[in-house]
Formats: C-alpha cells, structure tokens, sequence
C-alpha cells in the first residue's frame, strides 16, 4: 500500500474522531427536537434527533436489482439470496469467483455506530495502512474529507452512512486490484442508499 495513501488516510481518521467526539453525529443537519410530555428517560450515545431506528431495509426486490448490478460488474453469473428483515437487511450475491455481501443497518444510533467502528479502526491499527479508513467521495452524506464513507482495503470492505443508514459491502472479486473493488462497491453503495431510501 503506498505510503501516500496512508498518510492521507490518519489525518482524516484522526480529525474525524476529535470532531465527532466534539459533537456528536457530524455536520449534519438534523431537525430540533420537539418538546415531549413523556417522562423523561436514561439518555444513551447517539440518543438524539436523526438517530432513531426505523424501518427501512433492503427487501427482496431491492436484492434482486443490486444482484443484477453485480452481474453486469463481474460479467459473470450470479445468485443472490435476500434476507429483508429491519433493522438488519441483507443482500448476499454470488457467482465464480465473487462474493458480495450488501449489509443495511437501520437500527436505533447506527450513525453513531459507524463513527465508533471507524474510530476504533485507527485506534487499532494506525500502523497498518491498509487497516484504516480511507475516505471515499460521493457515497455517504456530505461532510469534510468525506469521512461518512470510508474503504478499508485489508477488508475489500466499505462502509457507508446517510442519515441512519450504515450500509457495509464487502466485496470480493478473484484475481481483481483493490481499486476495482472499491470503484465497484461504491457504486452498489450508491445503488442501495438509492433503493432502500423508498
């Protein structure tokens, strides 16, 4: 993994840590609060507008449309099976030599959760460039160097978030760089977030 990469890399996972553990869920805009007459109740991290669950997820159809995708990626033959269930939908495609896994994660703080799983991957390997994030343009929401998309190349993995939508793909593509992989998986990542939106 060049060295370039790496160092641009920590930067960002370093300054995203400092600036999420500053306020919270980002730079997003999130509505405010309404008052409520319910008793008030233990708050937990993330435990704040746009961090609710809901019911939003990859359904079978949706599975059926990303496999197709996969198809014309690889030009190969695939299968896919779907499991369409939320908080936690999944799309699983595969086919000679390929293997992708499409995960929705709409449960209660999964921006939160995203962040920390992030922030855990620099604490745990910073000296490893190809164990930490890298930022990926015009995949997750917007935000300053992209850190609500990040690639972690050792993984063949990227992990996504909009709103609270954290979606991972795992992508694996026999005898394919790492470059392709990730080109790929970022457009199934735009792909799902488009779908699971409806």
């Amino acid at each position: 993994m060049p060295r370039r990469l790496a160092a641009s890399a920590l930067p960002a996972a370093v300054a995203l840590a400092v600036a999420l553990g500053a306020c919270g869920s980002g730079d997003d805009a999130s509505p405010t609060a309404t008052p409520s007459t319910e008793p008030s109740k233990p708050r937990f991290f993330g435990d704040h507008p746009g961090q609710g669950a809901t019911a939003l997820r990859i359904d079978p159809s949706d599975c059926n449309e990303l496999a197709a995708a996969v198809a014309r990626q690889t030009r190969r033959r695939v299968r896919h099976r779907s499991e369409p269930t939320a908080p936690n939908s999944r799309c699983e495609v595969e086919g000679r030599g390929v293997h992708v896994s499409i995960t929705l994660d709409s449960a209660y703080a999964a921006r939160q959760r995203y962040t920390n799983r992030m922030v855990e991957q620099v604490q745990f390997n910073a000296g490893d460039p190809a164990k930490v994030p890298h930022e990926v343009p015009r995949v997750g929401d917007r935000a300053v160097h992209n850190h609500y998309a990040s690639w972690i190349p050792a993984y063949s993995t990227l992990y996504a978030v909009r709103g609270n939508r954290w979606l991972t793909i795992a992508y694996s593509l026999a005898a394919e760089t790492r470059s392709r992989r990730l080109r790929e998986a970022a457009a199934l990542a735009r792909e799902s977030f488009r779908l699971s939106a409806r």
